[in-house]
């Protein structure tokens, strides 16, 4: 009898963005455009963040990170309290869905050199992923499958005495 061949993805399979998400269990935090860049940084600084999301009447119209800050504004000697977000915020956001499993959003992540990534559900913000969010649920994802595997292992050498 052929044993049939099983795939990781079928013995575990990858979480989404929606399942990391809602395991962070974190709200958004954003800005408004017409924000000052001192502002943005406080809230980030108060949220323990470096990346927010630019809301403009809930609708997202950008995002903003502490490397913005400095390259923009800092390397530029411009003041962080006479700059408006809108002038050096990210208005071509890559965004994913809750659906999207993780192999993908680190595929969109390495290819467009982003380190953030806006989750969207109908239109609204619901989170964001970064690459360390990323980087642990691929952690999690490969020690529960290596004990899933140890313990397939253990019953295919020690087998059920009572199965024969």
């Amino acid at each position: 009898m052929e044993v049939p061949l099983i795939s990781m993805e079928q013995l575990l399979p990858f979480a989404t963005a929606g399942e990391i998400i809602a395991k962070k269990n974190q709200s958004v935090v954003s800005v408004a455009p017409g924000a000052t860049v001192l502002a943005a940084m406080q809230s980030m600084e108060q949220a323990h963040i470096g990346f927010l999301v630019v809301l403009d009447d809930d609708k997202l119209a950008g995002v903003l990170s502490e490397r913005d800050c400095a390259r923009k504004v800092v390397l530029g000697q411009r003041s962080a309290q006479d700059v408006a977000v809108r002038e050096i915020m990210t208005a071509q956001v890559v965004t994913v869905t809750p659906e999207q499993k993780i192999p993908v959003c680190i595929t969109l992540m390495h290819e467009k050199g982003i380190r953030h990534l806006p989750v969207m559900r109908g239109g609204r913000v619901v989170g964001v992923l970064s690459v360390r969010d990323l980087m642990a649920a691929l952690i999690e994802r490969h020690e529960r499958l290596l004990r899933r595997l140890g313990e397939e292992r253990l019953t295919l050498m020690y087998p059920d005495p009572s199965s024969y």
